[in-house]
């Protein structure tokens, strides 16, 4: 990954998003860890095919800030196989989540959950205690797309962390009634 100085500084909270440097990201080579990409790589998207990186940047998240503790999203944590390995995310980066019963709770196949809120409804993904500055990898396309992590869809990062995806966000309680 190459160091960025153009980048402005990012609001607190964004910092909460991305994916850790040794999470292996789909591209047409194969998978390939996160901080091994660099701007203008081609990676698999869900809806889009093959897309460039058109920015990549690191976040740390200071071990006191509770909010930006990593998720950790146990291999086949999420059924399937998937993830095809620990997956660990920042705490608000958001997993595109298909469930059986959301079809008809939500009227659509698939809805985004924050990583925090899966950690609420799954037993084997839980919230790890920084001890470290925790350090996510922020991967940008053209337009926010749906990329695979150790197999597992989820959110390409816009610059101030909001979400222009069709899919509905879910809440806490929201996935725990859906998947009870």
């Amino acid at each position: 990954m190459r160091f960025q100085p153009e980048l402005k500084a990012l609001a607190p909270w964004v910092a909460a998003f991305g994916v850790t440097p040794d999470t292996r990201i789909s591209t047409p080579l194969g998978e390939r860890p996160a901080s091994d990409l660099v701007i203008g790589d081609l990676i698999n998207t869900r809806d889009d095919g093959l897309q460039p990186i058109t920015n990549l940047r690191e976040a740390f998240a200071a071990p006191a800030e509770r909010n930006h503790y990593p998720v950790c999203i146990a291999q086949g944590a999420l059924g399937f196989g998937l993830p095809r390995a620990d997956l660990t995310v920042g705490p608000q980066h958001r997993i595109l989540f298909e469930h059986i019963r959301v079809p008809l709770m939500f009227g659509t196949d698939a809805v985004l959950v924050r990583a925090k809120s899966l950690a609420a409804s799954h037993p084997n993904i839980s919230v790890q205690r920084a001890v470290a500055p925790a350090s996510y990898i922020q991967i940008t396309l053209d337009e926010q797309s749906v990329i695979f992590a150790e197999g597992v869809p989820i959110e390409t990062v816009l610059p101030d962390g909001e979400c222009t995806l069709e899919y509905m966000t879910l809440r806490s309680w929201e996935l725990m009634a859906a998947v009870a």
